[in-house]
């Protein structure tokens, strides 16, 4: 079962340049950047709002909202945030150099995390070898930034 979560991992990651390549080209053919994200969003808010009225998936009520932690909501705009970003770095640094960089900063971010457990995650130590694999990382986001 695991390698079926590998392989559906590999995919979504071969996703996020097309993803952050058409909203960019979006944004140009709308010259706008905020217009080009808030319809790329309305795309997947339809898409989910149709699942949740077609499937049944009970929806949480108002009081199961509220009674959340706040950090739990921000999901969605770490995901705007990323989105947005993509439409205006991908035409300066090219698809690569935009992927090479989120890439090596989920990294060093996963690295910190697994290392204290933030958030409820296992402790996973650093260690060198995980060290050295963020250093290759940040390398070879500097050669494609370069070359």
């Amino acid at each position: 079962m695991k390698v079926a979560y590998i392989v559906f991992a590999f995919a979504m990651g071969l996703l996020v340049p097309f993803q952050a390549i058409i909203n960019s080209r979006l944004s140009t053919l709308i010259q706008s950047n905020i217009s080009a994200a808030l319809i790329s969003f309305t795309g997947g808010f339809l898409v989910f709002l149709t699942l949740n009225l077609l499937l049944p998936i009970p929806f949480p009520s108002p009081s199961k909202l509220l009674s959340l932690p706040p950090y739990v909501l921000i999901g969605g705009l770490i995901g705007s945030v990323f989105v947005l970003s993509a439409i205006m770095i991908v035409p300066k640094l090219g698809s690569m150099g935009f992927v090479a960089l989120i890439v090596t900063g989920q990294l060093v971010m996963s690295l910190t995390m697994d290392h204290f457990g933030i958030l409820g995650l296992p402790v996973n130590s650093i260690n060198p070898m995980r060290v050295l694999g963020a250093l290759l990382l940040l390398g070879g986001a500097g050669l494609i930034l370069k070359y």
